[in-house]
């Protein structure tokens, strides 16, 4: 086949070292379909990118997969991006895996037949004041439960998906809001401004995070442009039901909330707040008091397994 395939894979990765049983699959698949390979394990967070960013910069022909969850997809997007030598494959093996979710069923993705049968197609990624990321950014409410989500991941016996429920049960009972002021530049270039107390503000080039919600359900990750979704502080009695319809993908077609959410497609936000809120770029938090999502048209070329194509 002449191109090498490297494995980055996270030990850590999801319950029971889902991603180190994964490797025996790989070697088997290896020993009968041939073709050079080699298995590079992460150590320590940003070791994922600091690898591929390596083997990248060989400019030797390579697929470099991703084994892991969400946050090794991060790292080894961020080591690959920009290098037309290279294509990224993901192997989800995660807690979450939100951003498979986008394209289709996990179990396409972790079948080697499909991931060798597939297509490439170029992926947006989104430029942060703190790195870049591949899936959704967000400030406010759902980065303060997805930095709280790090602490229940730890507990024994609690899944991604259940750790995120804690940590929203944990936050709803907290301070729901943060004053902002954010600006964007919508599709058409025209600067939109808008002030007040958000939930929060997210910038989307996939649909789904935090364990299966679905926070930007018209995203497309190779349109040049990110979905931007902002709700206004509601009455306390609405978020039960603001959540589940905000999980479920349809807080922009539900009338019931038309006052309260905003959403534009465009190319840039820039946010800002008085007092420090927390940051979310799939996953990775940050405290700041300014934040600004752009997107990265084409940043990375990507293995789509069989069966599957872009939404």
């Amino acid at each position: 086949m002449g191109m090498r395939d490297i494995y980055i894979i996270n030990p850590k990765a999801g319950k029971r070292d889902m991603a180190i049983q994964f490797m025996d699959r790989i070697k088997d698949w290896h020993e009968k379909n041939g073709g050079e390979y080699e298995i590079c394990l992460t150590q320590r967070a940003g070791h994922g990118e600091e690898i591929a960013k390596e083997y990248a910069e060989t400019g030797e022909e390579l697929r470099l997969w991703a084994v892991g969850g969400d946050g090794t997809l991060l790292e080894v997007a961020r080591g690959a991006a920009y290098h037309e030598n290279v294509t990224l494959g993901v192997y989800p093996c995660g807690s979450g895996n939100d951003f498979v979710r986008t394209f289709g069923p996990k179990e396409v993705f972790l079948n080697p037949d499909r991931q060798r049968a597939g297509t490439v197609v170029t992926l947006d990624m989104i430029r942060t004041e703190h790195g870049d990321a591949i899936n959704i950014c967000s400030v406010g409410f759902d980065a303060k439960v997805a930095n709280e989500q790090v602490y229940y991941k730890q507990l024994p016996g609690v899944t991604g998906e259940s750790a995120y429920i804690l940590s929203l049960a944990k936050c709803v009972l907290g301070k729901i809001a943060d004053p902002m002021t954010v600006r964007l530049w919508n599709e058409k270039g025209e600067e939109e401004t808008y002030s007040g107390e958000f939930v929060f503000a997210l910038a989307g080039n996939g649909k789904w995070y935090g364990g299966g919600f679905c926070g930007a359900p018209r995203a497309v990750q190779n349109d040049g442009l990110l979905e931007f979704v902002l709700i206004r502080k509601p009455a306390y009695y609405r978020i039960p039901k603001l959540i589940g319809v905000y999980k479920s993908g349809k807080h922009l077609d539900d009338e019931k909330y038309k006052d309260i959410v905003i959403y534009a497609r465009g190319t840039k936000m820039e946010l800002e707040s008085d007092v420090e809120v927390i940051s979310t770029m799939d996953g990775n938090c940050v405290k700041t008091r300014r934040e600004c999502f752009e997107v990265l048209p084409g940043a990375v070329r990507f293995v789509l397994p069989e069966g599957i194509s872009m939404p």
